[in-house]
């Protein structure tokens, strides 16, 4: 018998141990809560819960003499059958999770399980948490281009991630000033929170880059500066004059 069998009689015993233990009590309330995954049980990214965790089949908790099962470890809210519910997570965790957050409110109007469920009633009340939006945009020929449906209301109060997509090439680079002014345009938008990562397309040939292609250090960092348009001319001049002094020091020490 493998593990995973295994597990599987533990959980059913258990849950026809609970089920022998409320039988009796026809005058009170019954609540089971678990914390497992339940085999058809989805993500928030719409795929099913397959080979992430130990799972358990659905039909034993469809057997639970409990009015209301409440579980957890799924972040999406979803009801997998009239009394079976994941109420989620309480705030976002990723940024695949776009649905509302918050708790469920468990009315039970009455002790014992009705065919109709008319003992039972759910509600779930949204909490105050902050959105998780992640943006796609394209760098290209110059232009930082936002998706055509971006509405700059989404973002107020959100936790923003945007991943610019750019081809490769020592031409395709965005400077510093570049990067700023895009920044600036989204942080004006009025983000709780900004993060913006930059993807080079890997179908496209790589190019040598300036840098790669520089052979010394002071062509080196010459290239780099052009890059990221910093620091000034004259802050360039004095480090590059150290740089001088740097690699004089060391070269006579190696003669010596």
């Amino acid at each position: 018998m493998d593990d995973d069998q295994k597990l599987r009689e533990a959980f059913a015993r258990q849950v026809g141990e609970f089920s022998q233990s409320v039988e009796p009590r026809r005058r009170s309330y019954r609540l089971f809560f678990g914390h497992f995954g339940v085999a058809g049980a989805r993500v928030s990214s719409g795929q099913p819960l397959v080979g992430r965790c130990a799972e358990y089949p659905l039909d034993l908790l469809r057997n639970l003499k409990a009015q209301y099962v409440g579980l957890s470890h799924v972040h999406l809210r979803q009801q997998l059958a009239p009394r079976i519910w994941y109420a989620g997570s309480l705030s976002c965790c990723d940024y695949s999770e776009v649905e509302d957050k918050g708790y469920h409110l468990v009315t039970l109007k009455a002790p014992e399980l009705r065919p109709d469920m008319s003992d039972l009633d759910v509600e779930l009340r949204v909490a105050p948490t902050r959105r998780m939006v992640e943006l796609h945009a394209i760098y290209e020929d110059g232009d930082l281009r936002l998706p055509d449906h971006f509405d700059p209301l989404t973002l107020k109060d959100s936790r923003v991630k945007v991943v610019v997509t750019a081809p490769n090439g020592p031409d395709q680079l965005l400077t510093g000033e570049q990067q700023e002014k895009f920044r600036e345009k989204l942080l004006a938008a009025g983000p709780a929170e900004l993060k913006v990562k930059i993807e080079h397309n890997a179908e496209v040939q790589t190019e040598p880059t300036p840098i790669a292609a520089a052979r010394s250090a002071e062509e080196k960092l010459r290239a780099y500066w052009a890059m990221k348009g910093a620091p000034p001319a004259d802050c360039q001049d004095r480090l590059l004059a150290k740089l001088a002094e740097v690699e004089k020091a060391i070269l006579s020490s190696q003669g010596s």
